[in-house]
């Protein structure tokens, strides 16, 4: 039997998952809780890379960042759906892992998979819940869904200090190497957004701005549709700086 998973991010392609969660991931687990990554497809209609190049990045990423479980859902890059077959995967793979928290991608994105992910993803962590939903593993309730910032479009509810993790993050992203290279690849493949120099430190100045929110280095932004439960509530509230200091 699979050891039950503290926190499990799932991702529709390998690289979403340590992109948008990858701090909260590493600090999870130094701080000694059991994380694991679902790669909803193998990222094979990239424009630079093939799908076992892909796996191998995704496999080395997951043990930069110390994931005690790393699992590949096999759909199809750019068909990724919310349909009956596919939430019932997605729903016995949450009955085999047992996550307390999963983090799942925001609908609001310009990407039609990270949109059908999200939806895949709510779907089936409602339906993994249900004792009348049949399958070969029995019910499991997930804890608590949280969203993970994929576009602008995304109002958090709370952040998470990734400071002390941001360089093993950062390590986690550089593991695909497929698709932030900086040079023209041989067949003439172009050049993307990613691939490009200094990508990789543009997108974690997004840590940095969501850092100087909080009132530090670099943060990770996330939302909750249902406010979470303070048991005590002064303490929670009063840790940090104060808010209306840094707005």
């Amino acid at each position: 039997m699979t050891e039950a998973l503290d926190l499990l991010a799932i991702g529709a392609h390998p690289d979403d998952a340590e992109m948008t969660s990858g701090g909260w991931i590493c600090l999870a687990g130094q701080q000694g809780y059991r994380t694991g990554v679902l790669h909803l497809t193998k990222g094979e209609m990239g424009t630079h890379g093939t799908s076992e190049e892909r796996v191998a990045e995704a496999t080395e990423a997951a043990r930069i960042m110390g994931c005690s479980v790393i699992e590949f859902a096999g759909m199809l890059d750019g068909r990724v759906s919310d349909d009956f077959d596919s939430v019932a995967l997605v729903v016995n793979l949450l009955r085999k892992l047992k996550p307390k928290v999963v983090l799942a991608p925001n609908e609001r994105c310009h990407h039609p998979d990270h949109e059908s992910a999200a939806r895949l993803v709510r779907k089936a962590v409602h339906f993994a819940s249900l004792n009348g939903y049949e399958s070969d593993l029995s019910a499991h309730r997930v804890q608590r869904l949280v969203t993970s910032r994929y576009s602008q479009h995304f109002e958090p509810s709370f952040y998470v200090d990734v400071s002390s993790v941001i360089e093993q993050k950062k390590q986690a992203i550089l593991a695909y190497k497929s698709q932030f290279q900086t040079v023209m690849v041989e067949d003439g493949k172009p050049l993307t957004r990613m691939s490009k120099d200094g990508f990789i430190d543009q997108f974690l100045s997004i840590t940095g701005m969501f850092g100087l929110k909080c009132g530090c280095r670099h943060a990770e932004a996330y939302r909750v549709e249902s406010a979470p439960l303070l048991l005590d509530p002064i303490k929670t509230l009063s840790e940090g700086p104060a808010q209306h200091l840094i707005r």
